[in-house]
C-alpha cells in the first residue's frame, strides 16, 4: 500500500480591498499563477483542479509573473524579495535576491527572459532592475516620490520600461541599462495602478483610481491619447493587452471588467457582477488576458477571491472558480449513489461543496453561519453544519443552498452526527437531539464536557474531556438512554467513528492514541495505532470496515489495518498546521484530506495490492512508495500561507493541546494590562528531523540534473557563501592582518625603509612584531597592546644595558672578567647603543604599522563589541529563561536536557568570557577618551548581568527539585480510588494531559503541560472551559473551582494542581521579562545607540506587582482547598507541602530575577543619561597625584584563590559559640594585641607572607624560566660551544623556549607541539617562496601576503595561535632573512651563503634551534618545579569542594534565627569567586588533557560530569540564599522546630529522609532547606560514583589500627 497525491484542489488568490492583485499567464495560455498567503500556485486554466504550489517563500506572496519563455516564474513577497524559479516543476529555485526593503507590488520580464523589474514599497528605493540569472544590477528606478504599484517592460528592442506609482506619475525609462527617461505627470488625478505596453510594443496604457485610460507611445512615451472617461464608476485596477495589440481590457471597483477597442477608444463589451447591488465582494481587482489561446478567453479577479473566465461575446463567466481565502476549519462528505460530494468550512463563516471527481468548488448560496464552521454531518441528499455562532444550518446538495431557517443550540458547538434521521449536536454543556431539524430532546453533562460525536443506528458515541466515551442508545421518543462507558483511553476523547456495520468503534484521544471496540462488547479490538504523536482529529472506515485513515494535529495522515495493528502507511506533513479532516472517497481507492488554517483539500490515490492475502506486505513497502512522491506531498500539504517543514520528531509530552486558563500578563512595549493566552516559545521538542520510525516517510528526491549542471550551481552557492563569509567580520580581520604583515614586510625589501633601520640583518623583526601584535583586534586592546610592546622594549633596553655596564664595570674595575673578544650576536657583543636604537626603530615601525591598520581600515570599538555582547548574552539569557519555565511548568526536564537549553548554555558562558574581555578593553578605550564615567556604569552592567545569571541558576535548581520529587517512587495512594464525581483539574479547566515518558510514564500523565494557544486570543475560553470561574461559595471566599478538584494522590497530582494556580502568574512574569531581555539592551550596530523603551520599568514594576498578588491569592486557593480535603494521609500531606515548597522555591527565584532586572534596567537608564548629556571629558587618571593618596591596604591575592581561602572577618570566630564566649574571645584578642609578644608575632607573620609569596605558581614559573633561559644562554658566552651557538641561531632557540614556556605542563605540551610543527612547514614555504621567487623583492612580498593570509586564518578565525605564529615566525626568519643577506645586509654570515644565501641551510639552522629550544622548554616545565595541571585541578578541586563544604556548615537555617546576620551564610562576592573558579578548573580540564602520563590518559569526560555536578551544587547554594533572603523572620513554629532538628540539621548534608510532618505553609522554608539539601546530596552522589570509577572504592579495614 502506498499514497500518492492525486489533486490539489488549490487555495483562492488573495486579495485586498483598495489594491490591485496581479494574475499572470503563461506564454501558452494554459496555466495562470498568482500568489496566495505565503505560496503562489500554478493552475490549470481548463482544468482548475490541477495545480502545482510554490512554498520556498518564507512571508507572503504578493505577485507573480511567468516569463516570456513560459520555463520560468519570479514571484515578490511583503519582505522585498523576489525568487526566480522553474515554472514546470514548481519548484527548483533558480535565484533569490533581496530588491526593496518594503513590499513588492508588480513584477516584469523583458522579451528575452534576461532581465526583470521589480517595485513595490521599498525605504530606500522603491525598485531596480536586475538580471534574471545573477541578480546584479541592471538598471535604477528614480523619479518617483511614492509608493510604484506596477512595471511593465517593453518586450522589443530598444527596450523601454515605465512604472506608475501612487504619486499619480509615470516614469519612462530607456534600456538596457534602464534610465530615467521622462516622467509624465499631472495626466492622472490619482493613485495609477496599472501600466502595460502591448505586445507589439506600440503602445503603452496607464489606469488607476481617477478612472482614465491613457495611451503613450511605446518607443517615445509621448502621451497619445486618453479614453474611457465616465465609462468606469469606479477606480480601474487592473488592465491587460489583447495579443493583436488592438485590444485591451480593465477591472474595476465597480464591479465590472470592460473591453476596449484602442483605435476607437470605445468600450465594446462590459461584464457586469451582481448588477444592480452594490456588493463590495464582487469588486474586480485584478484581469488577465491570456495569450496563446484560440477561445479569447479573459479571466478576471473578484474580491471575495472568485476567478470569473469571460469569453468575448458572452455576457455572463463561462465558469466562475471558487474556494476559500480563509483558513478550513471543518471537512465533511456526503455520498449517493451517483457521486460524492465534500464539504469544507471556514474561518469567516464560508461553507464550500467540492465535486469530488471533478475537483471543482463552489460557495454555498444562502445565508451562512456568521462565523467560524466546527463541523459537518451528512444525509444521502444534505448536509449539516454547526458553527461558532451557536447555529445549526442544512444545506441542500443538489441546489448547494442553505435550506429553510437556522435552528438554535444550546450552547457552543462541539461536534455533529446524524443516524436514522436525527441529528445529534455535541455541545459545551450536552447533547441537542434534533430531528426534522426540531429540537426534540437535550441532555445536559454535569461533569464533563462533550469533545466528539459519532453515531450510527440507534447507537450514539459521546466523547468527553473526562476521558471516557458514553455509549447510548436512542428510543423511540429519541430520548438518549445510557448503555455502556468505555473508559480505556487516558486522555480526551477527540474523534470517534462507527464502521460500515456499526460493529466497531475507533476511538481518537488528544494523546495520538486510537483504540478500536467491539460495540456489542465493549472489548477491544486493537489499541495498537498509537503513531500519532498529537490529537487525533479525524478517523474515517472504509466501505469493507477493514481500513481506516486517521489525520492529526501532528500534520500526519495514517491509514491503518484491522490485520496489521502493528504497521501503517504514513503521509508526512499531509497539513502543516495539522489535518482537520479525513474521508474515504472513489470507492476506497481515494482519500481526501483538509488542514487547519490552509485554505485547499489534497486528494490521495491509495495503491492496494494484496492486503487480504499478505497483510503485512504491502505497510512493507511504503518507504519506497512514498518516497517517490515526497515532492507532491510537498507541494500539497501546506496550503498557501505557509511553506512546509520536514515533518520533526515530536515528543508526546508536548504535543497536547490542553490550554492552562489565561493569565493577566504586562505588554513590557506599551505597558498594557491584557489577559490572553500567551506564547513562551515555540513548543519544544522538535528538532527538524524525522523520528526514529521513518516507515511510510516521504523523502525528496534531488532533481534531475545534469552532471556539469549541478558542478556549476554548487560552485555558484560555494561562491556566493565565500562571498558573503568576506564580509564578516572575521576576514576583515584576516585581511587587515595580511596588510599589516605586508608593511611590515616591507621594512626587509623597501629600499628607503631598510636604508632608515640601518645595516642589520635582523630587519625581519618587523614583519614578525606585526605578526604577535596583528590588528585584528579592537581599539583598547590595541592600545594595550603597544603599551606593553612599548614596555617590554624599555625592560629590555634597561636589562641590556644594565648587563653590559655591570660587564665592563667587572673587567675595568675588578678585573674579574675580561672583554675582548667581539661577538656579533643579541646576547654578546660591544657596549654600544646602534644596536638598542635599530631595534627601537623596527619596534615603533612595526606597532604604529599595525596600529594605523587597526584604527583606519575597519576599525573596531571594544565598546561596539561589549555591547554587542550584551545583546548576545541578553538573548541567551532569555532564552533560558523561558525554556526553564517551560519545563517547569510542564513537568518535564526535557527543556533542560534539549540541545536548545545546552546550545543557549554554552552560547552564554562563551559571550560571558567575551564579555569581561570586551569590558577590561573597553576600559583603556574610555580612559583615552575621558569617559570613565561610561565605564563604570558598563561594569556594573556586566556585573549585574552575572548577578541574572545566577538567577538562572537558581531558576534551574528549583526546577530540577520538581523533577526529583516527580520521579519519587509512589509509595502511597495507589490502590486509593479517585472520587468519582471528581474530574481532573485539568479536564475541568479545559486542557488535556500532557504525558511525560520515561519508566513511570502512567504515574505522571496527571501533570499537565502549560500548552501555547494562538496570540489573538481574547480570553473566552476561559470562560467557556472554567465553568466555575469567579463563583463563590456561599458565605466564604473560597471558589468553587477549589471545590471540584480531585483528591490528590501521587506527587503528579498536588504538582498538577499547584501548576494550575500558580502557573499563569508565573508564565506571565516569564513573558514579561522575556519580551524585555529579547529588546534589550542596544539598538543595531555599528553605533549600538541605547534604546530602552520607556515603558520597559514601569512594565516591569506592575508586572512584578501583578505576579507577587497572583501568587499570593493562588495560594491562598491552594491551602483554603487543602482544608477541605481532610480524609488524606499525613504522607500525602507531608507531599503537599514539599510541592508547596518546590514551588515556593521557583517563584522566589524568578523573583529575584525580576529584580534584578529591574536594576539592570536602572543601570541602562543611567548609562543612557551619561551618555546623552554635555561631552566634557574628564581624564581623572592623568591626575597621578591622586592615585598616590592612600586608600586602603589591598593584599595580592592568587587569582586561582580568590575569595576562597579567606572568610569575612564576621566569619572568622565559629558560628556556634554562645555569645559569652564569642565577646570573651574578642577582649582575648584584643589584649594578645597589646601584649610584649606583637613585634615578634608581626615578624613571625611577615616571613610568613614572603614564603607564602615564594610559594606562588606564577613566582615559581618566573624563577624556573629564568633559570632555564640562562642556563641556555650560557652557551653562547662559553668559547667552546660559542661557535656553535652562533653556527644554528642558538639566539632563536633561546625565543622559542620563552614562547614555549606555559605555567603547567599539558600547557607547555600543547603550545610545544604546535610551534614545532609551525617551524617545519614555515622553514618548507620559506624555501619553496625563494626557490620561485629567485630573490626578487616585489614577488617575495607578494607571496610573503599569500602565505600570510591562511596563518592568519589559523590565528583569528579558529584560535591556533601559537601555531600560525610560528609558521610566520620561521618564514620570516628564513626567507625575509636569506634577502637580507642577498643585499648585504649582514656581516659574519658567510656560514649561510653570505650575498648568495642558501636558503635550505638557513631554514635547517632555524629548525634546529627552534626544535632545540621547544625541547629545552619542555625539559625546564617538567624537572624544574613541575606544575602539573593535573594535580593543580585535583587540588582545587578539592579546594572548591572544601570551601563549599564549609559555607554548607554555616546552616542556611540559623540565618533565620535571632542575633545572625543576614549575611552569613553566602554573598554575591563568594558566589562570583566560586564561580570563576570552577570556570578555572574548567580550564585547567582542558590543559590536563594534554599532560601524556604512565598511568594512562586524563579522564576528561568524567571530570566534565564533576564540574556540572558542582554547576548544579552552585544553583542550588544560590537558590537557597533567595529563599531565605526573601524573609528573615520566622514564625514561632518554625524557631522550634529549628532548635528542636538541629541535630538532625547537621547530618542532613549527607542522609536525607522526610523528617517532617508538618502541614501548615508557615513552614515551606523548612521544605525548601530539605528539597535543595536533597539536591546537593544527589549530585554528590553523582561525583561519588565518578571518583569511584576512578580511584576504586577504599577499603575502611585498611585504615584500622592492627
Amino acid at each position: 500500500m502506498s499514497i500518492t497525491i492525486d489533486k490539489i484542489l488549490a487555495a483562492q488568490p488573495t486579495t485586498e480591498r483598495g489594491r490591485p492583485t496581479q494574475l499572470s499567464a503563461d506564454p501558452k495560455g494554459e496555466r495562470i499563477a498568482y500568489a496566495s498567503g505565503k505560496s503562489v500556485f500554478l493552475r490549470s486554466i481548463d482544468d482548475p483542479s490541477l495545480s502545482k504550489q510554490y512554498i520556498s517563500h518564507t512571508t507572503t506572496t504578493t505577485v507573480a509573473r511567468f516569463s516570456p519563455s513560459g520555463y520560468y516564474i519570479a514571484s515578490g513577497d511583503v519582505s522585498g524579495t523576489v525568487k526566480i524559479w522553474d515554472a514546470v516543476e514548481g519548484k527548483n529555485t533558480k535565484g533569490e535576491y533581496h530588491i526593496i526593503s518594503g513590499r513588492i507590488n508588480d513584477i516584469a520580464w523583458d522579451g528575452d527572459s534576461q532581465r526583470l523589474a521589480a517595485v513595490g514599497d521599498g525605504r530606500e528605493k522603491y525598485g531596480h532592475f536586475i538580471t534574471a540569472d545573477s541578480g546584479n544590477s541592471v538598471g535604477e528606478i528614480s523619479g518617483h516620490s511614492g509608493v510604484i504599484n506596477s512595471v511593465s517592460i517593453r518586450q522589443q528592442r530598444p527596450l523601454r520600461a515605465a512604472t506608475g506609482s501612487d504619486d499619480s506619475t509615470i516614469v519612462f525609462m530607456n534600456g538596457a541599462p534602464f534610465k530615467f527617461a521622462n516622467k509624465l505627470g499631472g495626466l492622472h488625478k490619482g493613485y495609477i495602478y496599472g501600466v502595460g505596453f502591448s505586445p507589439d510594443g506600440e503602445n503603452l496604457v496607464s489606469v488607476g483610481a481617477d478612472r482614465r485610460i491613457q495611451l503613450y507611445d511605446g518607443k517615445t512615451g509621448d502621451t497619445k491619447k486618453h479614453f474611457g472617461d465616465g465609462e468606469h464608476k469606479g477606480s480601474i485596477f487592473a488592465v491587460s493587452w489583447a495579443r493583436d495589440s488592438k485590444r485591451l481590457v480593465t477591472a474595476s471597483a465597480d464591479q465590472t471588467v470592460k473591453l476596449w477597442d484602442v483605435e476607437t477608444g470605445k468600450s465594446v463589451q462590459t461584464w457586469h457582477f451582481e448588477e444592480g447591488n452594490v456588493s463590495i465582494p464582487d469588486h474586480q481587482v485584478g484581469v488577465v488576458w491570456p495569450a496563446g489561446r484560440n477561445d479569447s478567453m479573459i479571466i478576471s479577479l473578484s474580491l471575495s477571491g472568485n476567478l470569473n473566465y469571460l469569453i468575448e461575446g458572452t455576457q455572463k463567466p463561462a465558469k466562475v472558480i471558487q474556494g476559500h481565502t480563509k483558513a478550513i476549519t471543518a471537512f465533511g462528505s456526503t455520498r449517493n449513489e451517483k457521486s460524492q460530494t465534500f464539504w469544507t468550512g471556514s474561518f469567516d463563516g464560508r461553507v464550500c461543496s467540492w465535486d469530488a471527481s471533478s475537483g471543482i468548488g463552489s460557495v454555498v448560496d444562502g445565508q451562512s453561519h456568521t462565523n467560524q464552521i466546527t463541523a459537518f454531518t451528512s444525509s444521502p441528499n444534505r448536509a449539516h453544519s454547526v458553527g461558532w455562532d451557536d447555529t445549526l444550518r442544512v444545506i441542500d446538495r443538489d441546489t448547494n443552498i442553505f435550506v429553510g431557517e437556522a435552528s438554535k443550540l444550546s450552547a457552543q458547538p462541539k461536534g455533529i452526527a446524524s443516524a436514522d434521521g436525527r441529528m445529534f449536536v455535541a455541545t459545551a454543556t450536552g447533547i441537542d437531539t434534533f430531528v426534522k431539524d426540531n429540537l426534540v430532546s437535550s441532555l445536559a453533562f454535569d461533569d464533563s464536557t462533550p469533545v466528539s460525536i459519532a453515531a450510527f443506528g440507534s447507537l450514539l458515541a459521546v466523547g468527553d474531556n473526562a476521558n471516557i466515551v458514553h455509549l447510548y442508545t436512542v428510543d423511540a421518543s429519541h430520548k438518549l438512554v445510557p448503555k455502556e462507558k468505555l473508559t480505556k483511553s487516558t486522555d480526551w476523547i477527540t474523534a470517534l467513528s462507527f464502521s460500515p456495520t456499526g460493529s466497531l468503534l475507533a476511538v481518537g484521544n488528544s494523546k495520538g492514541k486510537i483504540y478500536v471496540y467491539d460495540t456489542k462488547t465493549g472489548e477491544i479490538k486493537t489499541d495498537r495505532w498509537g503513531a500519532h504523536t498529537a490529537r487525533v482529529m479525524s478517523i474515517a472506515w472504509n466501505d469493507e470496515g477493514t481500513l481506516a485513515v486517521s489525520g492529526g494535529l501532528d500534520t500526519n495522515i495514517f491509514v491503518w489495518s484491522l490485520k496489521s495493528p502493528g504497521k501503517r502507511v504514513k503521509a508526512l506533513n499531509a497539513h502543516k498546521d495539522g489535518v482537520y479532516g479525513v474521508c474515504w472517497f472513489d470507492g476506497g481507492k481515494k482519500v481526501a484530506s483538509a488542514g487547519g488554517r490552509k485554505e485547499y483539500v489534497v486528494t490521495y490515490d491509495v495503491h492496494l495490492h494484496t492486503l487480504t492475502s499478505n497483510p503485512g506486505t504491502d505497510f512493507e513497502k511504503l518507504s519506497t512508495a512514498n518516497s517517490q512522491n515526497h515532492d507532491n506531498i510537498k507541494m500539497s500539504s501546506l496550503g498557501s500561507s505557509d511553506a512546509p517543514t520536514a515533518s520533526p520528531s515530536r515528543k508526546p509530552r508536548y504535543l497536547k493541546r490542553g490550554k492552562l486558563r489565561n493569565g493577566t500578563f504586562i505588554l513590557p512595549g506599551t505597558g498594557e494590562r491584557v489577559r490572553r493566552q500567551i506564547t513562551l516559545r515555540n513548543t519544544p521538542g522538535f528538532d527538524n528531523t524525522y523520528g526514529n520510525d521513518s516507515d511510510g516517510s516521504i523523502d525528496r528526491q534531488p532533481s534531475m540534473k545534469g552532471a556539469f549542471q549541478t558542478a556549476v550551481d554548487k560552485a555558484t552557492t560555494h561562491s556566493k557563501e565565500f562571498w558573503g563569509w568576506l564580509h564578516t567580520p572575521v576576514a576583515k580581520g584576516i585581511f587587515k592582518c595580511s596588510l599589516a604583515y605586508l608593511i611590515g614586510s616591507m621594512g626587509t625589501f623597501l629600499p628607503l625603509l631598510a636604508n632608515f633601520l640601518g645595516h642589520q640583518d635582523g630587519k625581519h623583526m618587523v614583519a614578525t612584531i606585526t605578526v604577535y601584535f596583528h590588528p585584528a583586534r579592537s581599539a583598547g586592546s590595541m592600545e594595550e597592546a603597544a603599551m606593553l610592546g612599548i614596555a617590554a622594549f624599555c625592560y629590555a633596553v634597561f636589562i641590556s644595558v644594565s648587563s653590559m655596564a655591570v660587564s665592563v664595570f667587572c673587567e675595568t674595575q675588578l678585573g674579574i672578567i675580561e672583554l675582548g673578544q667581539r661577538f656579533n650576536g643579541p646576547l654578546t657583543g660591544v657596549f654600544s647603543n646602534d644596536k638598542i636604537i635599530q631595534v627601537m626603530k623596527m619596534v615603533i615601525i612595526g606597532i604604529t604599522s599595525t596600529s594605523a591598520v587597526s584604527l583606519l581600515i575597519w576599525p573596531v570599538s571594544a565598546r561596539a563589541e561589549l555591547r554587542e555582547a550584551m545583546i548576545k548574552a541578553t538573548d541567551s539569557l532569555g532564552d533560558m529563561l523561558t525554556m526553564i519555565t517551560q519545563g517547569f511548568l510542564s513537568g518535564s526536564e526535557t527543556e533542560l536536557l534539549s540541545p536548545s537549553f545546552r546550545d543557549a548554555s554554552s552560547r552564554y558562558r562563551s559571550v560571558f568570557a567575551r564579555l569581561t574581555e570586551s569590558l577590561k578593553e573597553a576600559k583603556l578605550e574610555h580612559l583615552v577618551l575621558g569617559t570613565e564615567e561610561q565605564y563604570h556604569l558598563e561594569a556594573r552592567l556586566v556585573n549585574c548581568m552575572q548577578r541574572l545569571s545566577q538567577s538562572i541558576g537558581g531558576l534551574r535548581s528549583a526546577a530540577s527539585t520538581q523533577f526529583s520529587l516527580i520521579k519519587e517512587p509512589a509509595e502511597h495512594g495507589s490502590g486509593t480510588p479517585v472520587d468519582s464525581i471528581a474530574l481532573t483539574t485539568s479536564h475541568m479547566l479545559g486542557g488535556s494531559d500532557s504525558p511525560l515518558s520515561g519508566p513511570k510514564q502512567d504515574r505522571f500523565e496527571v501533570l499537565t503541560a502549560i500548552e501555547e494557544a494562538s496570540e489573538d486570543g481574547n480570553g473566552d475560553d476561559d470562560r467557556q472551559t472554567n465553568p466555575f470561574r469567579g463563583m463563590k461559595r456561599q458565605g466564604t471566599d473560597t471558589s468553587l473551582l477549589s471545590l471540584y478538584i480531585p483528591t490528590a494522590r501521587t506527587t503528579s497530582d498536588i504538582f498538577e494542581r499547584f501548576i494550575r494556580h500558580l502557573g499563569p502568574s508565573m508564565k506571565s512574569l516569564s513573558y514579561t521579562l522575556s519580551q524585555i531581555l529579547n529588546e534589550l539592551p542596544f539598538g543595531a550596530g555599528p553605533e549600538y545607540q541605547i534604546s530602552i523603551n520607556e515603558h520597559f520599568e514601569t512594565s516591569l514594576t506592575d508586572a512584578l506587582m501583578l505576579y507577587t498578588t497572583a501568587r499570593s491569592d493562588a495560594l491562598k486557593e491552594l491551602y483554603k482547598s487543602k482544608e477541605l480535603d481532610k480524609t488524606r494521609p499525613e504522607c500525602i500531606e507531608a507531599d503537599f507541602e514539599e510541592v508547596a515548597a518546590s514551588c515556593g522555591q521557583f517563584s522566589f527565584s524568578l523573583q529575584d530575577f525580576a529584580n534584578e532586572m529591574q536594576t539592570f534596567l536602572s543601570i541602562l537608564e543611567e548609562l543612557k543619561i551619561e551618555i546623552e548629556r554635555s561631552k566634557r571629558r574628564s581624564w581623572k587618571w592623568l591626575h597621578f597625584w591622586r592615585l598616590m593618596m592612600p586608600s586602603g591596604s589591598t593584599t595580592a591575592i592568587d587569582p586561582e584563590r580568590e575569595h576562597l581561602i579567606g572568610q569575612p572577618r564576621d566569619n572568622i570566630i565559629p558560628k556556634d559559640l554562645p555569645e559569652e564566649v564569642k565577646i570573651g574571645q574578642r577582649d582575648v584578642n584584643i589584649r594578645t594585641i597589646e601584649e610584649e609578644q606583637a613585634k615578634r608575632q608581626r615578624l613571625y607573620r611577615g616571613l610568613l607572607r614572603v614564603a607564602r609569596f615564594f610559594e606562588r605558581d606564577d613566582i615559581r614559573f618566573a624563577v624556573k624560566v629564568g633559570v632555564g633561559a640562562a642556563l641556555y644562554a650560557l652557551f653562547a658566552f662559553i668559547p667552546a660551544t660559542r661557535p656553535y651557538y652562533a653556527h644554528f641561531r642558538g639566539e632563536w632557540g633561546l625565543l622559542s623556549y620563552m614562547l614555549v614556556c606555559s605555567m603547567t605542563i599539558g600547557a607547555s605540551n600543547t603550545t610545544g607541539w604546535a610551534r614545532f610543527i609551525g617551524t617545519f612547514i614555515g622553514a618548507i614555504l620559506a624555501v619553496i617562496t625563494w626557490v620561485t621567487c629567485q630573490g626578487n623583492a616585489f614577488a617575495l612580498a607578494f607571496c610573503g601576503w599569500l602565505v600570510s593570509l591562511p596563518c592568519f586564518y589559523l590565528i583569528v578565525a579558529k584560535g591556533q595561535g601559537p601555531f600560525g605564529r610560528f609558521i610566520m615566525l620561521t618564514y620570516n626568519l628564513s626567507c625575509l632573512y636569506a634577502y637580507s643577506l642577498s643585499i648585504k645586509d649582514g656581516d659574519n654570515d658567510e656560514d649561510e651563503g653570505g650575498v648568495t644565501p642558501v636558503i635550505t641551510e638557513i631554514a635547517f639552522h632555524r629548525v634546529v634551534a627552534v626544535f632545540g629550544g621547544v625541547l629545552w622548554g619542555l625539559i625546564i616545565t617538567r624537572l624544574i618545579w613541575p606544575i602539573s595541571a593535573r594535580r593543580k585541578f585535583k587540588n582545587g578541586l578539592t579546594l572548591l569542594w572544601l570551601r563549599m563544604g564549609l559555607i554548607w556548615r554555616r546552616d542556611p537555617l540559623s540565618t533565620l534565627l535571632e542575633g545572625e546576620s543576614p549575611n552569613a551564610y553566602i554573598n554575591f562576592r563568594e558566589e562570583c569567586a566560586l564561580q570563576r573558579y570552577v570556570s578555572l578548573l574548567d580550564k585547567l580540564r582542558g590543559a590536563a588533557s594534554s599532560e601524556l602520563e604512565l598511568r594512562g590518559p586524563f579522564p576528561n569526560k568524567a571530570y566534565g560530569r564533576i564540574i556540572e555536578s558542582t554547576n548544579k551544587m552552585l544553583d542550588a547554594f544560590h537558590s537557597m540564599n533567595v529563599v531565605i533572603q526573601k524573609d528573615l523572620n520566622v514564625s514561632e513554629g518554625e524557631a522550634i522546630l529549628l532548635k528542636y532538628t538541629a541535630d538532625e540539621r547537621a547530618q542532613l548534608c549527607a542522609r536525607i529522609s522526610h523528617l517532617f510532618q508538618a502541614r501548615d505553609e508557615d513552614y515551606e522554608i523548612l521544605y525548601v532547606y530539605t528539597l535543595v539539601t536533597g539536591q546537593i546530596a544527589e549530585e554528590i552522589k553523582k561525583v561519588e560514583r565518578e571518583i569511584e570509577d576512578l580511584f576504586g572504592i577504599m577499603d575502611e579495614d585498611v585504615l584500622k589500627l592492627r
